[in-house]
């Protein structure tokens, strides 16, 4: 059950910034191997139907019994039952659960962990299947706790957010959800490492971790270019790449229209056989694509257009310095 003990998440935080690294690793190395077994007995049991925690149907609802299934919103469940579920359960449960599922559907891209499309908040996430989205949220002052929301705020929390068929069932305002000891522990080790702490779930894995900076190469060069429109709105990723000719050497039209040409035959990525021109310089900036759910964070961010043109703006003045 959640703890709301401030001392104790800061305790935990100090207690695994203390361990040794080689402690950490095997630490996470059978946390790994439980999750991994946990993750196929929940996929085998998803597949057919049934939920491998309480062994019944995904469809199935008793009120007395919360699961996470619940999170499916079978019939008869309603807000005040979710919440009972996440009081139960916490953030990091439910979380690593709606991760599996939407990793049923599609791989990563129906998860949105990344930064650069949140508000700046510890946590902050959507997850999507079919017609639901979850999301996740808790701010530093969240962490801590606050005034302005009855008793409620004032212990560690965090916030919840779920739509079905687009629409609102419950909303980041409804509650504030008591954090486990474990898992304000967890936040607080993040709060106080910003950067330094690298969540990786065994069968979660999101856009964060699929667009780290050691897994762009893969992208370029092991992705495909779209076959058609509807293709190319479902992508997970996009790639823009600039192309500048070496000092004193110029480009031909024509031989940058024929890669992409054979890019598209090829199935590859336009940017790989942009590679082959000789006498230039390729710079390829890789972001979500289309077909990444959009993140739903409790305040108002930038659109990811409006984040796509400034950072194209910054490549490009970047570029201008190299070359200058």
């Amino acid at each position: 059950m959640p703890n709301s003990s401030g001392p104790s998440a800061q305790d935990f935080a100090q207690f695994m910034a203390s361990l040794p690294r080689s402690e950490i690793d095997r630490v996470n190395a059978l946390n790994r191997a439980e999750a991994e077994t946990q993750h196929k007995a929940f996929s085998e049991a998803f597949k057919a139907g049934k939920c491998s925690f309480c062994g019944g149907a995904l469809t199935s609802f008793d009120a007395s019994k919360p699961c996470r299934h619940w999170l499916l919103k079978p019939e008869g469940v309603r807000k005040e039952h979710i919440e009972k579920l996440a009081t139960q359960l916490s953030w990091g449960n439910l979380e690593n659960y709606v991760r599996w599922v939407a990793n049923e559907e599609a791989f990563a891209q129906n998860i949105n962990d990344l930064a650069d499309e949140g508000t700046g908040k510890l946590l902050e996430l959507t997850v999507k299947y079919e017609n639901i989205a979850w999301s996740f949220s808790c701010s530093d002052t969240d962490l801590a706790g606050h005034e302005g929301g009855g008793d409620h705020s004032k212990v560690p929390h965090w916030h919840f957010q779920m739509y079905v068929d687009n629409k609102p069932f419950v909303r980041y305002n409804d509650y504030h959800l008591p954090l486990s000891t474990e898992d304000a522990g967890i936040l607080e080790l993040m709060r106080a490492n910003p950067g330094k702490v690298h969540r990786r779930i065994a069968g979660g894995t999101g856009m964060n971790e699929v667009l780290h900076e050691s897994m762009l190469e893969h992208v370029i060069t092991k992705g495909r270019s779209g076959e058609d429109e509807k293709e190319v709105d479902r992508a997970p990723f996009k790639l823009d790449t600039i192309v500048v000719a070496e000092p004193g050497t110029t480009m031909r039209g024509d031989d940058i229209h024929n890669l992409i040409q054979a890019a598209r035959a090829e199935g590859v990525t336009a940017t790989s056989k942009l590679r082959e021109l000789k006498n230039v310089s390729v710079h390829t900036m890789v972001s979500a694509g289309p077909g990444v759910v959009h993140q739903a964070p409790r305040s108002k961010r930038k659109k990811r257009r409006e984040r796509g043109a400034e950072k194209h703006e910054r490549a490009r003045a970047e570029q201008q310095k190299r070359d200058s």
